[in-house]
């Protein structure tokens, strides 16, 4: 396989399902296992604005709570926190995880994983009609797992919407196998990918691993621990299936079939749905030009009626989320941060932390290539504008020749700026909200501020001064805010948003002490050990890295002992 061969580990057709998913919904994912149906969602998941927790229901539902309310840390749960460590009953935790789900500042995903099992059980079954139908809320809840009439009877009484996803939206059956590789130029591939199908059928997790670890580019966050701990353990055997003949070199194109279509193969008739009479997926009949409906071997041509004339009207304004790992979005193109050239990416960021976007090529160079020669200076801002142009625009040039190019970027004289009306910053966004909110934010004002902190500015050059300056002033007006609406909730008496509130200053800044020393205290005062300790602990080294003394609280929540020692 040619070495520019990378396997896709998007699953486009599943993703696209749950964007699907409307606030306050509910998804019932349910077919046989070989599908890679959880490890599919936590992907999902790790893209999403908001949190997600996982209850793995598989286990026993009391000790399933318990590990998720442990993972929580008390950041999202903290009424289901409050239940099981006071060891209430199961319908006690149920009501307050309801609650935490109606939380107006607790928008989550919830992941039940394994609910076949939550069937099996009278009190298993009445956790999970709890869940489906309590009021109406923003949390959106994904149910996982194999197809059981009882799944259907739990949410028969759901007062939200239910997208439902079945095995003929997972599902490919072995004839589209080799009409796919064909259609692909792959004639001689055909063999090759049902070989692979009947390898991956009941590992969908482990081909997901497989895959990523084949490709040099495994998961982070919450997909690469959810991997790590609930697929890799046994999935040995598996993965060593998975490989040439030869035994020395996985067969990545096989592999790059399967997962690029964005599902895994599974045999119709292994499947609780299983019929002799297997579905195409009307979005891989259209794509490949192949009959919806397919019986045995036998293929009728069937021909799709061409789709109605949509106008899609495109802004050509181009949004910059630079906030955590920078994207690019113009158009309907995404251009990842990795993808730009650095000295464009370096000029991208500069001019966003300066007024109106605007800068003296002096300026940009000294900041941007201060050892340089004058000349090769500004032949330096010279490329960084020629390649930042044709990043946002691809057809600048030709549009250039004409005289009819959008003018995102702008060099006049002495003078480099970014176009206000077209070039549009996350982190501009923020700082005009902070400004507007610097007296006293009302609570929508302080979500809505939250919402749209999604990472620190300029992760890519953590190292420039400019940027650390820039970086501080958006976190500086961000906590000071966030400190003022702590002190208000606990004086008014409302400890688990005070906790909430100070777990989220906590992550904006997780390298100062003094954040992890307000939420361990707040934390032991809430009862909860366990994460107080833990908080403690962290927030005992990074005091000790400066030389600050910490309260004896603190040194009493973290147990007495001295964190660096362990």
């Amino acid at each position: 396989m040619a070495e520019t061969q990378r396997v896709q580990m998007a699953r486009p057709r599943l993703e696209a399902h749950l964007d699907r998913i409307a606030e306050g919904g509910v998804a019932l994912i349910a077919g046989s296992s070989g599908y890679g149906k959880s490890s599919a969602v936590a992907a999902w998941a790790s893209r999403s604005p908001q949190p997600t927790r996982w209850i793995r229901a598989s286990t026993r539902l009391h000790h399933a709570l318990a590990l998720a309310v442990d993972e929580d840390d008390g950041a999202r749960l903290p009424r289901l926190s409050r239940a099981i460590r006071r060891r209430h009953s199961l319908e006690t935790c149920t009501a307050a995880l309801n609650a935490d789900l109606a939380s107006p500042f607790g928008c989550m995903n919830l992941v039940l994983d394994g609910v076949d099992a939550l069937v099996a059980t009278s009190e298993g079954l009445d956790f999970l009609r709890r869940i489906v139908e309590r009021n109406p809320d923003t949390s959106r809840v994904v149910l996982i797992g194999r197809r059981n009439a009882a799944l259907r009877l739990a949410m028969a009484e759901s007062k939200r919407p239910i997208v439902e996803i079945g095995a003929l939206d997972l599902r490919v059956s072995p004839l589209q196998t080799r009409q796919i590789a064909e259609s692909r130029g792959l004639t001689a591939e055909g063999n090759r990918l049902e070989q692979a199908r009947r390898d991956a059928a009941g590992n969908g997790g482990a081909v997901a691993v497989w895959a990523a670890q084949a490709s040099g580019a495994l998961p982070r966050g919450e997909l690469e621990d959810f991997i790590r701990r609930d697929v890799v353990g046994e999935s040995a055997a598996t993965l060593e299936r998975l490989v040439s003949d030869a035994g020395d070199r996985p067969d990545e194109m096989a592999l790059q079939c399967l997962w690029s279509e964005g599902l895994l193969i599974a045999p119709a008739d292994r499947d609780e749905l299983g019929s002799e009479q297997w579905q195409v997926p009307a979005m891989i009949a259209q794509a490949l030009n192949i009959p919806q409906s397919v019986t045995g071997a036998e293929v009728q041509r069937r021909y799709i009626d061409a789709p109605q004339l949509q106008i899609h009207v495109t802004s050509r304004v181009a949004h910059i989320h630079d906030l955590g790992p920078l994207t690019l979005e113009v158009e309907g193109r995404v251009v990842e941060g990795a993808a730009i050239r650095p000295r464009s990416l370096a000029l991208l960021l500069y001019l966003a932390t300066r007024p109106r976007q605007t800068a003296t090529r002096e300026e940009v160079i000294d900041a941007l290539w201060p050892d340089a020669e004058e000349s090769a200076g500004l032949n330096s801002l010279n490329q960084a504008i020629f390649h930042l142009r044709r990043t946002i625009d691809p057809h600048y040039d030709e549009a250039a020749a004409t005289n009819s190019a959008t003018p995102y970027v702008r060099h006049e004289g002495e003078v480099v700026s970014l176009h206000p009306e077209l070039v549009r910053f996350d982190s501009a966004i923020l700082n005009e909200r902070l400004d507007h909110s610097q007296a006293n934010a009302r609570t929508e004002e302080l979500e809505a501020l939250l919402e749209s902190y999604r990472g620190p500015f300029g992760v890519e050059l953590p190292f420039e001064s400019w940027v650390a300056t820039y970086r501080g002033s958006l976190e500086i007006g961000l906590l000071s805010l966030l400190e003022r609406a702590v002190l208000a909730a606990y004086e008014m008496g409302d400890l688990d948003r005070a906790i909430d509130l100070s777990a989220r200053a906590a992550r904006i800044d997780p390298a100062d002490g003094g954040l992890l020393e307000r939420l361990a205290i707040l934390l032991d005062e809430d009862g909860a050990t366990v994460s107080a300790r833990r908080a403690a602990r962290r927030a005992l080294l990074l005091l000790d890295d400066l030389s600050i003394a910490p309260n004896p609280q603190l040194r009493r929540i973290s147990g007495g002992q001295d964190p660096s020692s362990q």
